[in-house]
């Protein structure tokens, strides 16, 4: 097929009338052939219009491409890292740059059209080299490259190679040169990384414990680290003009072979061999050889790494067990190395009682042992989990060849230990496969532990800078460490054999050491300070300790003594202790240690949740005593004014001399906020008595500031301000007084005070009183028990709810006689309807914490018995799960001793502390109280509707009762009836009432709730 041109239609014209040319003659032949020419003329004037036009508009478009392709270059360049600009090299001036500019060297945009931006930010050191390049370069007119450093907008450094090409005019001069700057800076960090890996790479080789050496794949050496060289025997040198084979005992050289071939053809990474090498003494050594394949970027094998330990102890060690077997046998089971032979499935076929020591299993598990069992969990030495198949067992068994290696396992304690374990493949001679392996187990934890701490000791004894020596039984020194020649001056040889209280302490009379040696003779060890003396006779103070070393016969074999000079130190700590820590004038604390133990406290406070009290006094009129009678009698009455405000407080708090006539006072682990006002009022008392000073009787008193920790304040800052604001309100109210922080604060404290000590003549004036709630059982809706609940009617503040006098009581101490008046009004009660023929009940009773721990509670409840009449088997103490908790071992003799008595004992509110099955065991409490905030919202919320059902089901599993309180609609009794639980309390059938009315209910026997309501309006 040919390709069609096109032709223009004046040529085809002319084409056309070429046959009548041929043919026609005369005028019109000649008249035809002017009308071609004519026409030929005007078909070539539209060929040449037409060309132009095509011309014109192919110019166009070559033009529109390439702006088009300026724009995508530049937008190709702007979406990369890379940095493009233009410039002027004969004015310097930038016509373009790509806003990476910004990012690269951290300088805006408008910055680089700044003639000699460029040259200005070239690195000091690379400058005039770089310029000098791109001058002669530019003038020879190459496009070039250049790397170089750059200074960012933050002082870094930035590497960058710089890419130009230079364009030029069609005359030939340069136009403008355009540069690609590429951040090469990760490349750079990248490159510096790679060198200190290699650094790294070369220390870990040279210092390897075990033999390390590069080969290529043909077996020549390339690199040896020391230890191969000692292990062979060659120098460095020598091996690298070896191949490793070489090495090799003429019997293994083949086996070597032929386990590298299958690691070269296939996708094996590593084998381990163990085998002989010939020294170049031409001894024999038995080694462990791990051959691993090291691959190039391609994934292709470049050469291997060889890794030689010496096992020739090992393996003489094995030959002669191999001798020896006959005789092993008898007595394999009586050595304390584990022996186990396992068969090619991995089940134990012979093992002696060690491998079940070692592991702390049984005969009877060890019998059905396997490895991948899961019965032993073995770790790797970081506590990672271990597959069954890397044991040394497993290995052996796989590859035919003898496997040793340490191995890690997590004991039932949860210690990790560690085994030296040897697997030894057992195979016929008819069969290639292992039959059976037999594993050796060490375990080498105490021996590891023990090497540690050898090399511990040693390096402690050589490097301490106190002074040891030891001595032997009969107490003359066998060694000496150099901190001793540095502390006494002495050269250890000139002690050796001397006596050891000749260099400890050799200004003390002989009785002094004969007490010390009783000491040690009795406890093993006595420290204290003693006087030593130096080489050239001066004395020193030294702190001594000597502890008696003895042998497994239990006898003394040596003494250690360690002691260090302390003269400076006890010279500094007085010295900077006293100039640092107090006031010179009163001995008192100064500010800087007021200030330190004050945060202790706020941080004590904070963890324990405790009160801290702040005090800020000052002296009344102090300084009309001192314009009076001089300031050394204000001195000496600031001195005794301290002396008696040490005798108002405890040792725990803190006395401070705030400067002049101020003093501050911390107190630490406040009860309540009652306390500072009970020590200020003290401080108050103890001033009122008149001071003797000099010639003169002054008196004098202090106005009192406080602050409570954390109500005022929860810094120091804060406190000593606040304490301060409430010590010049005190000097407002008079003088001689004391504030606390707000009146408010000072009003409740007072009313509080006043509570107290209203409480204490509540008992003596008959105003406590008990009412009595019902429990009732869920399935008949018989009352079955009662819990009695303390009442306070005051006759001036009427009722006062037990939520503001109880906790009064607990912080009083109150508790204790008011908690023995409740049990004993309680069992009386019960006794009296008892006698009146009503039907028994259980009466329960709470036990305060307080008085649990601070009254005789086994003595108190027998008494109330042997008094009241009432059976013990139906009283019921409730206690709290807290409780129980707290000093068990003294609670739970106490709460046995109760059982003895006969009395019942419940939780109550279980479940909203520390619930432990173990402490309801050890305690054999009688029943369970669920607290009412897990019954309120049963019918709603799932989660204590599980609680609930739970004790429940505790509760039937223990054999104990379970008892809800709180009970106060139809669905949560009916949600407790429908979930098993026996008896209840609460608002729904009735409130704590007097014991009148629950006495009403008792005769009913039954407590109808709508019945009830409108009779018990009153509550």
């Amino acid at each position: 097929m040919h390709a069609v041109r096109h032709i223009p239609p004046a040529l085809g014209l002319l084409t056309a009338a070429a046959p009548a040319f041929a043919g026609d003659t005369g005028n019109g032949a000649v008249w035809l052939w002017f009308s071609v020419i004519a026409s030929l003329v005007a078909a070539l004037a539209l060929v040449a219009a037409f060309e132009a036009r095509r011309r014109t508009a192919a110019l166009k478009l070559l033009r529109d491409e390439a702006r088009a392709e300026a724009g995508r270059f530049r937008k190709t360049i702007e979406g990369t890292n890379a940095v493009a600009w233009e410039f002027d090299p004969a004015t310097g001036l930038c016509s373009y740059v790509s806003p990476q500019a910004e990012l690269l060297l951290g300088f805006p945009l408008n910055a680089w059209a700044q003639s000699g931006f460029w040259r200005e930010n070239i690195h000091p050191e690379d400058r005039s080299f770089v310029i000098e390049f791109f001058r002669a370069q530019t003038e020879l007119g190459y496009d070039h490259e250049l790397e170089y450093r750059m200074l960012h907008a933050d002082g870094q450094t930035v590497f960058v190679r710089d890419m130009r090409t230079v364009h030029r005019k069609p005359d030939g001069s340069i136009d403008r040169i355009s540069s690609l700057l590429i951040n090469l800076s990760v490349h750079k960090a990248t490159e510096a990384a790679l060198e200190d890996s290699e650094a790294r790479f070369r220390s870990t080789f040279e210092q390897a414990a075990v033999g390390i050496a590069m080969c290529s794949l043909a077996g020549r050496y390339s690199r040896v680290n020391r230890r191969f060289t000692e292990i062979s025997g060659y120098s460095e040198a020598d091996l690298l003009q070896m191949d490793f084979r070489e090495l090799l005992h003429p019997d293994d050289a083949p086996r070597v072979d032929a386990q590298l071939v299958t690691l070269a053809g296939s996708a094996r990474e590593v084998i381990a061999l163990e085998m002989r090498i010939r020294r170049r003494d031409g001894g024999l050594v038995w080694v462990a050889m791990t051959v691993s394949v090291v691959r190039a970027l391609s994934r292709d094998p470049s050469q291997y790494m060889v890794v030689i330990e010496d096992i020739s102890g090992r393996k003489q060690t094995e030959a002669v067990l191999r001798e020896s077997e006959a005789r092993m046998r008898t007595i394999v089971s009586s050595i304390d190395e584990g022996i186990v032979m396992r068969d090619a499935a991995g089940d134990v076929v012979v093992c002696n009682d060690a491998v079940a020591q070692i592991y702390d299993i049984s005969p009877a598990q060890l019998a059905k042992f396997r490895l991948d069992s899961g019965l032993i969990d073995f770790v790797f030495a970081d506590g990672s989990e271990r597959a069954p198949e890397t044991l040394p067992p497993m290995r052996a068994l796989a590859t035919g060849e003898p496997v040793a290696d340490m191995v890690a396992f997590r004991a039932r304690n949860g210690e990790i230990r560690t085994l030296w374990v040897k697997s030894s493949p057992l195979q016929r001679d008819e069969d290639p496969f292992p039959h059976a392996v037999v594993t050796t187990i060490t375990d080498m934890t105490q021996r590891l532990q023990a090497e540690a701490e050898l090399r511990l000791a040693a390096s402690v004894f050589e490097n301490s800078v106190e002074a040891i020596v030891v001595a032997g039984a009969d107490r003359n020194i066998v060694r000496a460490n150099p901190a001793f020649s540095t502390v006494t001056g002495f050269d250890v040889r000139e002690v050796i054999g001397h006596s050891l209280p000749d260099v400890t302490g050799s200004r003390h009379e002989t009785g002094f050491f004969e007490g010390v040696w009783r000491s040690i003779e009795r406890d093993g060890f006595w420290q204290g300070e003693v006087w030593n003396t130096h080489k050239n006779g001066k004395a020193f103070p030294a702190w001594l300790s000597i502890s008696s070393v003895r042998d497994q016969e239990a006898q003394i074999s040596h003494y250690v003594a360690v002691f260090s000079d302390i003269t400076e130190r006890k010279a500094n700590e007085a010295r900077i202790a006293y100039l640092a820590h107090h006031d010179p004038l009163t001995g008192l604390p100064n500010r800087a240690l007021m200030q330190d133990r004050l945060s202790q406290s706020l941080a004590r406070a904070h963890r324990e949740r405790t009160m801290v009290g702040l005090l800020f006094l000052d002296l009344d009129r102090f300084k009309m005593i001192n314009d009076s009678l001089g300031h050394h009698a204000g001195d000496r009455l600031l001195q005794q004014v301290a002396e008696r405000v040490r005798t108002c407080v405890r040792d725990s708090d803190t006395i401070c001399r705030q400067g002049g006539d101020e003093f501050i006072i911390v107190l630490n682990d406040m009860p309540n906020t009652r306390a500072p006002a009970r020590v200020a009022e003290k401080i108050l008392g103890s001033l009122a008595e008149p001071f003797d000073v000099d010639t003169h009787r002054i008196g004098t008193s202090f106005s009192i500031g406080i602050a409570v920790y954390p109500n005022d304040g929860r810094d120091p800052e804060s406190l000593m301000k606040n304490a301060d604001t409430a010590m010049y309100h005190a000097k407002e109210s008079g003088r001689n007084t004391f504030r606390f922080f707000t009146e408010a604060m000072n009003a409740n404290a007072l009313e509080r005070l006043q509570l107290e000590n209203a409480l204490r003549q509540a008992l003596e004036r008959n105003e406590l009183t008990l009412y009595y709630q019902p429990q009732v059982s869920l399935k008949d809706g018989m009352v079955v028990g009662a819990e009695a609940l303390l009442r306070w009617q005051h006759p001036q503040r009427g009722f006062i709810s037990p939520a503001r006098f109880i906790p009064i009581a607990e912080d009083s101490g109150l508790i204790v006689p008011i908690g023995r008046w409740v049990l004993r009004e309680a069992c009386r009660q019960a006794r009296a309807w008892e006698k009146q023929g009503l039907p028994p009940i259980m009466m329960a009773v709470n036990m305060s914490a307080l008085q649990f721990r601070r009254d005789n509670v086994v003595a108190m409840v027998r008494e109330v018995l042997e008094e009241t009449g009432h059976e013990p088997d139906r009283v019921e103490l409730e206690l709290t799960e807290s409780l129980l908790m707290e000093n068990a071992g003294e609670v739970l003799s106490t709460i046995q001793q109760l059982k003895g008595l006969g009395v019942r004992l419940s939780i109550d509110d279980f479940g909203t502390g520390y619930s432990s099955l173990s402490y309801l065991k050890r305690f054999a409490v009688d029943r369970l109280k669920i607290d009412q905030s897990f019954v309120r919202d049963v019918p709603v919320d799932s989660d204590d509707a599980a609680i609930v059902r739970a004790i429940i089901q505790l509760g039937e599993a223990l054999k104990l009762d379970v008892i809800a309180e709180g009970a106060e609609t139809i669905a949560q009794v009916e949600f407790l009836r429908r979930e098993g639980c026996t008896e209840a309390q609460g608002y729904y059938w009735c409130p704590p009432v007097p014991p009148g009315v629950f006495e009403s209910m008792l005769h009913r026997g039954v407590i109808t709730p709508e019945a009830d309501r409108a009779m018990l309006s009153f509550s």
